[in-house]
């Protein structure tokens, strides 16, 4: 007859220490996690800055529509986002705050231009849809410095880098992927429905 066993067998005790070993390791990676987040948000940054530009962008996308534009009284491309890479720039047509004046459009031209040299991000809008001449476009919202930045745009299943010209296949959304002061942001807007 074997005396009653007292204590714990080598075995169980390595896999006790292991399993605390493991636990330990977690916990301080989910520790050193969140103080590198609370640093980050205690840090005088330009968080706000992004923020406010991506929301301002976001209104934008929102409320976009199908609407023929001229430029010196030639009707241009209708499309729902005019993609300009050679020029870093995006256009369409949305709804705006109520115009400034009686009598003039709420709808109104936008332009998101990336300014590779001057490292900033544009956002324009001009009431001029039917510009004799070129349109006045008026600086609405901007962002810098943005090293660098890159537009695509989600059609189906994928993210691509040009707009749907289907109409079929409409665009779903805008994504917009930039550096801001070293990192590294990423703003995507769901569009409506812009099926014709």
């Amino acid at each position: 007859m074997k005396a009653a066993q007292r204590g714990l067998t080598l075995v169980e005790l390595l896999v006790a220490m292991a399993l605390t070993a493991v636990v330990g390791v977690l916990l301080a990676a989910l520790v050193n996690g969140w103080v590198k987040v609370r640093e980050r948000l205690e840090e005088p940054g330009s968080e706000p800055q992004v923020l406010e530009f991506c929301m301002a962008l976001e209104r934008r996308f929102d409320a976009l529509v199908l609407r023929q534009l001229y430029e010196q009284r030639l009707p241009l491309d209708l499309a729902w986002l005019e993609w300009q890479p050679s020029l870093g720039q995006l256009q369409w047509v949305a709804l705006g705050a109520w115009p400034p004046a009686e009598g003039a459009s709420r709808v109104q031209r936008q332009r998101l231009v990336f300014d590779g040299r001057q490292q900033r991000l544009e956002l324009w809008a001009s009431a001029d849809l039917y510009a004799a001449d070129k349109p006045r476009w008026e600086l609405k919202a901007s962002l810098a410095p943005v090293e660098r930045a890159t537009f695509s745009f989600y059609q189906g299943t994928r993210w691509l880098a040009f707009p749907s010209t289907v109409a079929a296949q409409p665009n779903r959304g805008v994504r917009i992927e930039f550096e801001h002061h070293g990192a590294s942001y990423v703003c995507t807007f769901a569009l409506p429905d812009t099926q014709p």
